[in-house]
């Protein structure tokens, strides 16, 4: 029996204003920095949201896995696990770090050493800072936070799990900026677009990498694709 878990639920972790003029046209011209930045405008980031964007986003992915890895273990093939993630979730994207605390960055990369109870006391940690008002302060992302953090988290999870379970693969997917309704419709892909940039994950050949990180169906190992972009 071959079993395949995909995990593809997710909140943007904002409070979205009603009644936003979501006109294609006025996209035509941007970039994505651009439209990231309109779609940042349009929300509020607010603790409730923040709260319900981590436990969405990372604890219920992980009670789902939790409660389904049974099965996954008793697969007479590969069992497989693939966490629809973000680029966000990387530790910096594009020469910008998403976590500005070089020592939990590196800490978060240290996967031989990083425990699930290490990956609880963080987020517990961002919400009470978020509540604070303490994100810039403390090295956390100060746009999408709550969004960042969690995938942040969940890749570093995905991780976790591959180390501890070899027999298995588990994998990150990021389907790319994808037009949602999370997204306003500001992203550049279809949702047919994203959803085939993670079906290629899920049926990669027998004996292909585990945890590691897909953008839009293509591999780039967290690890490697961190220092890539720090060059």
């Amino acid at each position: 029996m071959f079993c395949l878990q995909v995990n593809n639920a997710a909140v943007g972790g904002m409070e979205y204003v009603q009644g936003v003029d979501t006109n294609k046209e006025q996209f035509v011209s941007m970039d994505k920095k651009q439209r990231l930045a309109w779609l940042n405008k349009q929300g509020r980031e607010t603790y409730d949201a923040a709260k319900n964007g981590v436990q969405t986003n990372y604890y219920g992915t992980k009670i789902v896995i939790q409660a389904l890895l049974p099965l996954l273990l008793q697969s007479s093939g590969e069992g497989r696990i693939v966490n629809v993630s973000s680029d966000f979730g990387l530790l910096s994207t594009g020469g910008e770090m998403v976590v500005n605390n070089e020592d939990l960055r590196k800490e978060l990369d240290d996967v031989d050493n990083l425990t699930e109870e290490r990956l609880d006391e963080v987020l517990d940690s961002f919400l009470k800072d978020f509540e604070a008002g303490a994100l810039e302060a403390h090295g956390w992302p100060t746009a999408f936070a709550a969004y960042k953090t969690a995938k942040v988290a969940m890749n570093a999870y995905t991780r976790i799990l591959a180390r501890r379970h070899p027999e298995l693969r588990v994998n990150c997917a990021h389907p790319g900026y994808v037009k949602t309704d999370m997204t306003i419709d500001s992203g550049f892909l279809t949702p047919e677009e994203g959803g085939r940039n993670v079906v290629t994950v899920a049926l990669l050949p027998d004996g292909g990498p585990t945890g590691a990180f897909f953008a839009e169906g293509k591999e780039a190992s967290l690890e490697r694709h961190r220092r890539q972009s720090d060059n």
